[in-house]
Formats: structure tokens, sequence, C-alpha cells
């Protein structure tokens, strides 16, 4: 055992050498790039038919030296006692009906990111990506997208069986980490909808603006002129009748011991800016050059507009892979699409702009961005985005339970400083990794109200 805690150590460190003696050149693990095929800067494996290889189902990589995770130990409910939760927005991430064997826990709307240190990996990625989780076409999950979860005892206070968990696990980070995200409408259509007299079916959603309003009740413009609609949705919660977030969580036994609780509004929410910028400034960093080290090719070098990603077509053309955010990870837009957008996620602020290197006046801060000649330059940190409001959180072994008042959340100064946290606006929340490896398990994320 030891011996073998030793040789994955070495792999998934994704330290190898090749050639007689040390000449220092790293090569990754071949069973981690089946496992993870968006293993950054790292082309997937290909099959005998020249496809990418997928995992028929999530796979969580071992980490660090691969100590088994034996568990949760024990659990303390009585802090339970002194609050409420929501019911309308409670991700429990079990499925619709547990009783179905054939059905998979998901957490709708959540998906996974990092930082793109160069052979780290984040898993899960979503849900649609895994063939054996849409055997025949047929969906095991019950939303259209999100996370899947993980089939794991999970933490229980009333005798319910709690048997999936939303799971994070990655690394091994070196620059600012990874984590999951959820803009708190996602999938649109499952919280806020009206009732047949009209009103919101939940008490987070904010009233529907008029026809005839120009902005909606956060003061964001409803759209980016009158009479036009945005390209993606906008919507957000109004929590100002709540005390603040709550949530389960434990850690595994070699991941970082604490993590980020961060929430996003209308002063700090990049997604919320899309097309008016009314309270922050949006920027986008970009990519000419492949971190693989592969060339940057047309995927289709017949068409007049192709898009050029990553991958090296003397190995066979691009690989067909119908998901648009599954083939951005996998073979990562480069060169002149390096600033573009999948068309089910058109973002104007930056689609045809170039991908242009720009270094900060104050010189702490360069790298690529896009924007065109004769363009502001992207903005500093007294006018970005997403300098969102966060609190840090230790994590243990064993089940926890977090009941984070929104008066503890502060932001941390990268951004475009907010003069308050603006509750009737909150757009996004994420469970935020830092350096180091992450291995983070979550359940019960909702809104919670202290007893009087």
């Amino acid at each position: 055992m030891r011996a073998r805690n030793a040789a994955l150590a070495l792999a998934l460190t994704l330290i190898a050498c090749d050639g007689p003696g040390n000449v220092g050149k790293p090569t990754p693990d071949p069973t981690l790039v089946r496992d993870v095929p968006w293993l950054n800067g790292v082309l997937p494996a290909l099959d005998a038919t020249g496809n990418a290889v997928v995992p028929d189902l999530p796979v969580y990589p071992e980490i660090a030296s691969g100590e088994i995770d034996v568990g949760s130990q024990r659990i303390d409910c009585t802090p339970l006692a002194q609050v409420t939760f929501s019911t309308g927005w409670f991700d429990t991430f079990e499925p619709n009906d547990p009783s179905d064997p054939t059905r998979t826990g998901l957490a709708p709307g959540w998906a996974s990111y990092d930082d793109l240190t160069k052979y780290s990996f984040h898993v899960p990625g979503d849900a649609t990506w895994y063939p054996g989780l849409a055997p025949g076409g047929t969906n095991t999950f019950d939303w259209a997208w999100g996370l899947p979860a993980e089939k794991t005892p999970g933490p229980s206070c009333n005798g319910v069986r709690n048997d999936w968990v939303m799971h994070y696990r990655g690394g091994l980070y070196r620059k600012w980490g990874g984590g999951v995200s959820h803009a708190f409408v996602d999938p649109v259509g499952k919280y806020c909808t009206l009732d047949k007299d009209g009103t919101p079916d939940n008490d987070f959603c904010p009233p529907t603006p008029g026809p005839n309003d120009l902005v909606d009740s956060a003061g964001l413009p409803v759209g980016p002129r009158p009479g036009v609609d945005y390209q993606q949705s906008h919507g957000f919660f109004d929590v100002s009748s709540y005390d603040g977030i709550a949530f389960w969580a434990r850690r595994g036994p070699e991941g970082f011991d604490r993590a980020l609780v961060i929430v996003t509004d209308k002063f700090t929410s990049s997604r919320l800016a899309r097309e008016n910028q009314k309270f922050c400034r949006r920027y986008r960093e970009c990519h000419t050059k492949c971190l693989s080290g592969s060339p940057c090719s047309p995927d289709d070098p017949n068409s007049k507009t192709p898009i050029y990603r990553c991958f090296d077509p003397k190995q066979g053309p691009l690989p067909a892979i119908a998901i648009d955010s599954q083939m951005d990870l996998m073979y990562p837009r480069c060169g002149p699409s390096a600033c573009t957008s999948p068309q089910t996620y058109v973002d104007l602020d930056f689609d045809g702009d170039q991908c242009r290197p720009y270094s900060f006046p104050a010189n702490d801060e360069s790298g690529e961005y896009c924007f065109n000649p004769g363009d502001p330059p992207p903005p500093d940190r007294d006018d970005r985005c997403q300098d969102g409001w966060q609190v840090s959180v230790p994590l243990t072994p064993d089940w926890q339970f977090y009941a984070l008042p929104f008066e503890q959340f502060e932001q941390v100064g990268f951004g475009k400083r907010a003069p308050y946290m603006d509750l009737k606006s909150l757009d996004t929340i994420a469970f935020g990794a830092v350096m180091g490896w992450s291995d983070m398990y979550f359940d019960n994320v909702t809104f919670y109200r202290r007893k009087k």
C-alpha cells in the first residue's frame, strides 16, 4: 500500500520523465487523461475511430497520496433547532424520486471551474457530458443540465435517507484555485414562475418589470436599450427577508481545510453587467496560444468562418462533440477565435474582439484580454466586476452545518468597491477552493432565517 500510494502521488502530481536520465520533461498520466479528458493543457485521448475518449460515468481521481476517504464519523444536528429554511430553494441533490434506482442525483444549474493550472483537473463535468448518464438518449437525471451528484451518505437529522451529495475534487492548483458555482435562476424556469394570479411562486422572486419599465426592481436596465432584450438571462433573487446562507459541508482527508463561500449582487456580478455594465465593468481574459502546446487550428479548413481550436490536424480531424461547453474545455478556442462564444451563450460584449496583450499601468498584472484597437482598455481593480462577497469557512472530514449571516460577507479588494451588499439582487453563489488540492462535499444548500 505504501508503494502504491507513492506511485499514485507521482502520477497525480504529473511529474514523469521521458528518455534516459532525468530530462525534466513532465508528461501527464494517461489514466488521468482518460478519466478527465478536459485536463488542463492536455489534448484528450482518442479511440481507434478518432473520437475523444470520455468516461461513461463521473470519475473522481485520487489526489495527493491517495489516502482513502472513510467518510464522516459523526454529525451534530443541534444547530438546526435555531433556524428555518427556504422551501423554494433547497438543493438536496437527490433525484425527484429517490426510490427509483435508475435515477441519478443532480445539482441542477451548478457548474465547476478551475484556474487553468497546467496539468490540473476538476471534476465532475456537466451531467450531459457523460454517456452513461443518458443511455439510449434518455437522461437518468431530472433537469436539463447541472453537476452530477455522487451517491454517498450525506447528513441526515430526521431519519430520512440522504444518498446523494455534491462532490468537487481537483488540483493541484497553483494560481487561485477552482470550485463550483450556481446562478440562482438556473436552470431557467425552475424557481421563479408565475402563479395563475400572476404572482411569483417563491418569496425570493422579485417582481416582474412592467411593459413600460426601463429598469427592474434592482435598478438594472431591463435590456441593453429600450425595446431590445438581453441575449441571456439577467434574473436574480430578492433574499432581503432571509438572514443568510445555510449548508452542510465536509472535506476528504487530503483536501484543503477551508472553503470560500461567495455570492454576487448587482454591484459585483459580471453576469448582471452583461450588455449594460451599469454598476461595474466586465473584462474577459483570453489565450492566443494553446496551453497544451498544440497548434491553434481551424475546425473546418474549408469554412469561410472556421472556429480556431487547440488541436493538431496532423493527428486527424477535430473530433465531433455536440455539447458546446464540453468542446470548449476539451479543445479550447484560441487565436482568432479566442474571444468568440458559443451560439448557446452569446456574449455581445466581447464577441468579435481581438485577443490582445495588455499590462496594467501599475505593472502588477498583465495578460491577454478581449478588446479592439481604439477601445477602452480592460478595467483595473477599481472598476471591474467579480469581487463578490465572501466568507472563508473551515472544513473537517466530518459533516458540519453552517449558517452564515449575510452581514459576515465581505469583499476581498480585487474589484470595484460596492457601497453595500444588495440582498434584493443576489444572482450567484459559489463554493471556492484555493491553491493546493481540493476535495469538498456539500449538501442541503439553502437560505435560512433565525427563529425568533
